[in-house]
């Protein structure tokens, strides 16, 4: 019987020291398939690490066993930093995720994205910690190169708009300074000419009169050519004005009712950001009078906080979250496009034959409004 019972209980623990190395087995294979460097900590000495820290941090997992986890840092004090951190942290919270430059073994260089997480329900007094390094480097580099490629275009567009705004002021002024004036000598001429004609010559004078509404046709098309191209109101009098004017000349050419209240001092927003509301005002409207059916128009120019708030809506058929969203809408990606050149939002929403409600938002400097 006790041979029986001794070979039993031999068994039992063959089979569970079996046991023990499988689990020990798939333990390791479960950390070498882990890509981050995983190592463990216990006083601060490793303990454990996967073969990934070959990867990361150029050191073979046997090479590191009982070594100062400090050799993954640039120096001491900075190690001295990290850990404060990671133990103050996990004192009251089971892991905690932190980004801190790393040194390879080769001396380069790395920034890491760091976890960490205690083993058990408590810090225990020898800190055994787990700790995961991801290096994230070349990732942080191409967010960088991506912003800063970002800020270069956003800062080429701007002086585009700049530029192109500027021509359209030179050549808003020639038209209605070179031609106007050649236009309105003509028609001083033509008036000239009508008070002098032969009293029976009708044929002669009916011509006259022809030319002379012409000219007058002419006149209207170079002031209209010109105040598309720059409003003169804009630059001389400020953005309230031309957005009073574009209120009166979009209800005399469409019929529709708007009713406009602006709260911002007059001449008090800068000359670019004045040319950006006025023109995402001039294309809102244009966007009503193409799409939206509407009979009233409501705008508001105010402040609130930080921010200058332009609000436009209308009581037409509303726009569809696809319409709002379709690239080929060149007016709203224009709108979206000069509002985020300045840091702001754009919100436009729609309710079916309850009219589209469009929301500009541009953070402010001190001193404007």
């Amino acid at each position: 019987m006790n041979r029986e019972r001794a070979e039993t209980i031999s068994k039992s623990r063959s089979k569970l020291i079996e046991s023990l190395q499988e689990l020990d087995a798939l333990k390791a294979s479960i950390l070498d398939a882990i890509p981050q460097a995983v190592v463990g900590l216990q006083n601060r000495q490793i303990n454990f690490a996967n073969t990934a820290v070959e990867e990361v941090f150029g050191w073979h997992p046997e090479e590191l066993i009982g070594k100062s986890v400090t050799v993954f840092y640039r120096n001491d004090e900075e190690a001295e930093e990290i850990g404060r951190h990671f133990y103050t942290t996990l004192e009251h919270q089971r892991t905690f995720v932190s980004e801190f430059p790393c040194r390879r073994k080769d001396g380069r260089d790395i920034l890491c994205r760091m976890r960490s997480s205690r083993i058990g329900e408590r810090l225990s007094k020898e800190k055994r910690i787990v700790i995961t390094y991801e290096d994230i480097t070349e990732q942080r580099r191409a967010e960088e190169e991506l912003a800063n490629s970002r800020e270069q275009l956003r800062n080429l567009s701007i002086y585009l708009q700049s530029v192109r705004e500027k021509e359209s002021t030179r050549i808003a002024r020639e038209i209605h300074d070179e031609l106007g004036q050649s236009l309105t000598a003509l028609q001083m001429d033509l008036a000239w000419l009508g008070a002098r004609l032969p009293a029976g010559d009708l044929p002669l004078a009916g011509k006259v009169q022809r030319m002379a509404a012409l000219v007058d046709a002419t006149v209207d098309s170079v002031h209209r050519i010109s105040t598309e191209l720059r409003p003169i109101l804009l630059d001389d009098l400020g953005l309230i004005a031309a957005m009073e004017w574009q209120v009166q000349e979009f209800e005399g050419r469409t019929g529709v009712q708007c009713k406009a209240r602006l709260n911002c001092k007059d001449g008090s927003v800068e000359k670019d950001l004045a040319t950006t509301l006025f023109r995402v005002f001039q294309e809102t409207l244009t966007n009503i009078a193409r799409h939206a059916e509407a009979t009233m128009v409501k705008v508001r120019l105010f402040q609130k906080g930080e921010e200058l708030c332009l609000d436009v809506s209308d009581n037409g058929k509303g726009i569809t979250p696809e319409q709002a969203g379709d690239p080929k809408s060149f007016g709203i990606v224009g709108i979206r496009e000069r509002v985020n050149l300045w840091g702001g939002s754009v919100s436009i929403t729609g309710k079916p034959q309850k009219g589209t409600a469009i929301k500009v938002r541009i953070p402010i400097r001190r001193g404007e409004c």
